[in-house]
């Protein structure tokens, strides 16, 4: 692995992962974690190696892994550590100001320590790495459409599938792949997608951020060959021009390059194919719950099918099917929500028996929350989402949540949030808000508002103003109705 460690670029070989996990997870087993412990723990890309060390010392100590988006406000961190109840927290460097108003909001006292600096595990034995594939190994947070992030389970068994499923996709091969990706160490992407498809196949994981200039020097000097990115990533490299003043050679090495989060346009299909042309693009569809697996589609129909998100599942054992809303097949060219099965499937949603219920067909698969239509060829395209979520720039955003902070400023009487394109990061948040009668209150006002309670990736960068939402019979609002007047 390649990775950075406080900032600075580090890495390790499988033996040295494995030897440091080992004598990490004797660390928390001597500060009293026991098989079944939530271990909340917060890092970015900037210490990544440390990260992936942490979380593979807390599944050999039979805990449970629990990480977290640094990005989150403290308020959002303190309501998952509410949930989770952890009996120990480790927060990277940077973010232990963070960490410690989250804990102080949450009015907990759990144990808090520095990411990697648990101590040198004489404290306690090293655990048997012995473990069901059953028992749960980490608590993924995503954008619930209510509002309030879901936990997604995911067992030994279904994390494994889902790493497997993706290193077949990418036909890795150990020791001759580098597969290198800016996605979140604290991701189900970074993790499974990433970390464990390399792990399980003996490739080398190279961790980097978006840093356009960067990611390119490490393609070079890493020998990458597969490249796994959202579209946003790829639109900076053109958009930078430093592709086109690269030496072709310096990219040689690369022979796939995937994106996945949101579709690509043409257009730069077309710029990146001839940017390098010795690399294959291959569009994947994944979501959370499903390890995170799903579809994709491989190199040969990059051109040919575009704009679909793939014919093929992830993996051995996933299968996918389009239905309606009585769960029976639709036909080509019908519109019916995508559903999956297969191992790498969530075992449900931390302590919530009702969306765990809900999130299943009656005969065990599961919905997507994506409405896909097939051609007659059997290749999938995204034609609208079921739930109401904002895709930004790979991030999930729950519309839901940004709403409810808005109407909790005391001038805001109505709101609500939708999708506004953005040619790059694919979509951005649109906020309309009715305010009440003489209010001072500005657009600044209102995005400072939402900052102190959000990640900033939520907080919306375009915010309007109206006398009355347009709602149906029933008082929902009509979101498509928004966006159309919007567009007039």
């Amino acid at each position: 692995m390649v990775g950075k460690a406080a900032g600075k670029v580090s890495s390790l070989t499988f033996s040295e992962l494995c030897a440091q996990a080992v004598t990490s997870a004797a660390a928390l087993r001597g500060h009293g974690i026991r098989p079944g412990d939530r271990v909340v723990w917060l890092a970015d890309n900037d210490d990544s190696v440390t990260a992936l060390v942490t979380h593979h010392a807390i599944l050999r100590a039979q805990a449970v892994g629990v990480p977290l988006n640094p990005r989150l406000a403290a308020p959002e961190i303190a309501a998952i550590i509410d949930r989770v109840r952890p009996a120990l927290v480790l927060s990277a460097a940077l973010h232990e100001d963070l960490t410690r108003r989250a804990l102080h909001i949450a009015s907990s006292d759990v144990e808090c320590h520095r990411l990697g600096q648990l101590g040198d595990g004489s404290g306690g034995l090293a655990p048997s790495i012995a473990v069901g594939e059953d028992s749960t190994a980490v608590v993924l947070f995503t954008s619930g459409t209510t509002g309030r992030p879901k936990g997604v389970v995911h067992t030994h068994g279904s994390a494994l599938a889902a790493g497997i499923g993706w290193a077949d996709a990418f036909r890795l091969r150990p020791g001759i792949d580098v597969l290198q990706s800016p996605f979140p160490i604290f991701s189900g992407a970074g993790l499974h997608f990433n970390g464990l498809s390399c792990l399980w196949t003996g490739a080398t994981y190279v961790v980097d951020g978006t840093d356009t200039a960067a990611s390119l020097t490490l393609i070079e000097q890493c020998q990458s060959t597969v490249y796994v990115a959202v579209p946003a990533i790829y639109q900076f490299w053109l958009e930078s021009g430093l592709l086109e003043d690269s030496d072709p050679a310096i990219l040689s090495s690369l022979r796939i390059l995937d994106y996945g989060g949101a579709s690509m346009a043409p257009a730069t299909i077309e710029r990146l194919r001839e940017a390098i042309p010795g690399a294959g693009l291959m569009q994947t569809y994944g979501l959370t719950e499903a390890g995170p697996g799903g579809l994709y589609l491989a190199e040969d129909y990059a051109l040919s099918k575009i704009g679909s998100i793939g014919n093929r599942a992830a993996g051995a054992t996933t299968e996918f099917r389009v239905v309606d809303a009585e769960g029976a097949d639709v036909g080509p060219d019908c519109e019916g929500e995508l559903v999956l099965r297969g191992a790498s499937m969530m075992s449900g949603y931390w302590e919530d028996d009702d969306a765990t219920f809900a999130a299943y067909t009656a005969d065990g698969w599961l919905r997507s929350g994506d409405l896909v239509r097939l051609d007659s060829d059997g290749f999938a395209y995204h034609c609208d989402r079921l739930k109401d979520i904002i895709v930004r720039g790979g991030y999930n955003i729950a519309s839901a949540e940004v709403e409810a902070v808005l109407m909790a400023h005391p001038d805001v009487l109505d709101a609500a949030v939708i999708a506004r394109e953005h040619p790059r990061l694919g979509e951005e948040v649109q906020a309309i808000v009715v305010l009440r009668d003489g209010s001072p209150t500005t657009i600044e006002a209102l995005q400072s508002h939402c900052a102190a309670r959000l990640a900033d990736f939520k907080v919306p960068r375009h915010v309007h103003t109206m006398r009355q939402l347009p709602r149906n019979a029933a008082g929902k609002v009509m979101k498509r109705e928004l966006r159309r007047m919007l567009l007039d």
